[in-house]
């Protein structure tokens, strides 16, 4: 399976992958960096469904779901809505300068009086799908929602893609463009890993 990127549009063995139009966006975008993001949900059809919607006020260029499906909303050279308040040195307002990845995923987790593991929304997820850890901006373990090998494979292919067509700076978090209002993709994501991958630099991490 290849992706490269044509006429700002992913394509996965030279057929474009699916697309499913998003309203919240659209204006001119100098991509400069690739953000990553999990959705806080479990199925890419909630995700895409609520990026679908013109009141979510959210968007993203590619949502990736947990069998590493891949869904594209909007050109990589239109801007999406998935960065929010944010800034990157003397960048302000990320949206502007970066292409955003959504992964199928429930991040940070609570665990109920019964032990059982849940996401925001109350789904329970399995304790071999969750990974205790410690987000960098924060102090205590907590539990974090465990990303599928698939969606790993497919952020870092789709990135090779876009690194190749864009020529970004550098792959960042939503938690390294908004830090104190954003956690995510949080420590259960291999951002060092998968940044030197897309990047084609040396792991050093």
């Amino acid at each position: 399976m290849a992706y490269s990127v044509k006429k700002h549009l992913l394509t996965r063995d030279k057929d474009p992958v699916a697309f499913v139009q998003t309203p919240n966006g659209g204006a001119s975008l100098r991509p400069l960096y690739l953000i990553i993001h999990y959705t806080a949900g479990t199925t890419a059809s909630s995700a895409i469904n609520w990026f679908r919607n013109k009141q979510s006020s959210a968007s993203a260029h590619l949502v990736i779901g947990p069998d590493g499906d891949v869904t594209q909303m909007m050109p990589f050279n239109k801007l999406c809505w998935h960065a929010g308040k944010s800034r990157w040195n003397d960048l302000v307002g990320m949206n502007a300068y970066s292409v955003g990845i959504e992964i199928v995923n429930a991040g940070k987790l609570r665990k109920s009086e019964a032990g059982t593991w849940l996401a925001w929304s109350g789904e329970a997820i399995a304790a071999s799908d969750v990974l205790m850890a410690t987000h960098k901006h924060e102090t205590n373990p907590a539990g974090w929602h465990i990303f599928t090998e698939a969606q790993i494979a497919a952020v870092v292919e789709a990135g090779i893609a876009l690194q190749t067509e864009y020529h970004f700076l550098d792959v960042l978090g939503h938690d390294d463009i908004a830090p104190g209002r954003k956690i995510d993709p949080g420590p259960a994501f291999p951002m060092i890993s998968v940044r030197s991958r897309i990047l084609g630099r040396q792991d050093n991490g």
